[in-house]
Parts: C-alpha cells; structure tokens; sequence
C-alpha cells in the first residue's frame, strides 16, 4: 500500500469511533492487526444471522445496513427493511465482537468500499495484551452504544 493511502487510512481509523484516542503507537498495532478489505458494489459482508467475523472501519465508499424480506428464522417480511446507511470512518460489527451473538442485520456494499477488517480473536488479544487500549476501545464501544439507545429512546 502506498504511503499516502496508508496515512489516509491511519486518520479514518484515529477519527473512527471506537480507535478515538489511541495514541499513534498504539493505532499502529492496530493497523498492524488489521486486514483491509476490498468489497464491490453489491458485496455482502454480514448477513442477518450469520456469525460475524470482527469489527469493520469503512474507510472508502458506503454500506448498506437492512433486514432482508425473508428473516433467519423463514418469516417473511413485506420487504427489505433499510436501517442506516454509512460511510467512510465509522464501523460495524460491533455487536458480535462482544457479545458472539450473530448479526442482528445484513450489511452490503452500496458502493465499492474498502474496509479495515479487525478479527475478533485479534481484537481480543490486543486489548488482553494492552491494559491502556483495552480501556480505550471498550469505553469509547460503551459511549457509541449508549448514545445509540439514547438516540433510539428520543425516537420513541
């Protein structure tokens, strides 16, 4: 990968939600962990259901979050019901990264998209391994879901 896409990459994961704050050293240990992904147009990532594989940061294109018509366990829905569209800098996969439930929603490439892919049993060794980012990520994922249920709350 070439210098400047890399430093590109390094910004979107230190403004990303759950690496806010890692200092620099610490943000290239991620990266070093890290898979990038390149996903086409139309590409699944995560389906309704299924066994999510990590925590993804998009860091070009956009992603298409949606409960297909037909759920995991055969009900039909009237249709695909969309939930959120995002882009570059924020993340998915969080749910199955703590609690290995599977995926509460299908997540498809809108776009084409590069993603970075950090494997569960990675994510778990680096934050067993690093009290300080341990710290960090886990409390920046408690913020980012609160202020989600808070937000769902106002919607009610």
């Amino acid at each position: 990968m070439n210098l400047p896409a890399l430093e590109q990459y390094r910004k979107a994961l230190a403004e990303s939600v759950v690496f806010a704050q890692l200092s620099p050293a610490e943000l290239d240990l991620i990266m070093r962990s890290c898979r990038l992904i390149e996903a086409s147009a139309g590409q699944t990532l995560l389906s309704e259901g299924g066994k999510g594989v990590g925590l993804y940061v998009i860091l070009e294109g956009s992603i298409e979050f949606f409960l297909p018509d037909r759920s995991v366990a055969g009900v039909h829905r009237p249709s695909r019901v969309r939930l959120n569209l995002l882009g570059p800098g924020r993340c998915f996969g969080e749910y199955g990264v703590i609690d290995d439930q599977p995926s509460s929603a299908t997540a498809q490439a809108m776009t084409a998209a590069r993603l970075c892919l950090l494997a569960t049993g990675e994510l778990r060794r680096i934050v067993d391994q690093n009290d300080r980012i341990g710290k960090i990520i886990y409390a920046n994922l408690l913020r980012f879901l609160v202020s989600r249920l808070r937000a769902h709350g106002r919607t009610l």
